[in-house]
Formats: C-alpha cells, sequence, structure tokens
C-alpha cells in the first residue's frame, strides 16, 4: 500500500513548481522556479527543510521563502515526485526516502552555507 503526504502549492504548470509537505514534523518546500534564462523550468526539484512558518509567511510570495530554510536537503527530478491523480493534493511518502537525513544545525544554528544564491528575478 502506497503512503501519501498531503501537500499545500502555488505555481501550477503540469505539477505543482513550489509546495509544501510535512513529514515526520518537519516542514519541506520543494521549490522550482521559472528559470528566465533558458525561459522553462527546471527538471528538479530544489528541497529545503523549512523552520515553523506563519500564515504572513504564507498569505504572502512563495518566491524567496527557501530563504529561510534550515538547511537545504538535496534535489529531487520532478519526474521522481509521485503526485495523486489531481496533481494538486498529495505526493508519495517514499520521495522522501531520497532526501539527506535530518540532521541537528551546528552550533545551534541553520546551515545556511547548503543554500543556493538568491534566486533572480
Amino acid at each position: 500500500m502506497s503512503e501519501w503526504t498531503p501537500i499545500r502549492y502555488r505555481d501550477f504548470w503540469d505539477v505543482p513548481r513550489i509546495f509544501f509537505a510535512t513529514r515526520r514534523g518537519r516542514l519541506y518546500l520543494f521549490d522550482c522556479q521559472f528559470d528566465e534564462a533558458v525561459e522553462d523550468y527546471p527538471e528538479e526539484y530544489q528541497v529545503f527543510e523549512m523552520p515553523p512558518l506563519t500564515d504572513v509567511d504564507f498569505a504572502g510570495s512563495w518566491a524567496d521563502l527557501w530563504r529561510k530554510a534550515v538547511r537545504k536537503v538535496g534535489d529531487i527530478p520532478v519526474a521522481a515526485v509521485r503526485f495523486d491523480p489531481t496533481r494538486r493534493k498529495e505526493i508519495g511518502a517514499e520521495v522522501f526516502d531520497r532526501l539527506a537525513p535530518a540532521r541537528p544545525p551546528a552550533h545551534g544554528t541553520p546551515d545556511h552555507a547548503d543554500l543556493p544564491p538568491a534566486h533572480v528575478s
């Protein structure tokens, strides 16, 4: 039997291009922002472990929410994420097995060294 994880998404093009999912009490951001240079979406999500977010965070733009990340946990091919038939409600929980194991930040501070450079709009 497949296990499903609910998602909260924005920016849909074939599949959600940015979404949140919670697994084992941790909030993850899957981010696949449009690349102006190639005029297309990348074939991978950048995945970030996020701190708790507020309703204000979710209400505003999600474009830069990755900047609040505790750490980047990896990149996942879009094709490796199994979506429910609507592609809007859930993802297959097996995708989390492909991510780096959760670890506490060194010295109690976020590991921003893993974060990519700022997205340019």
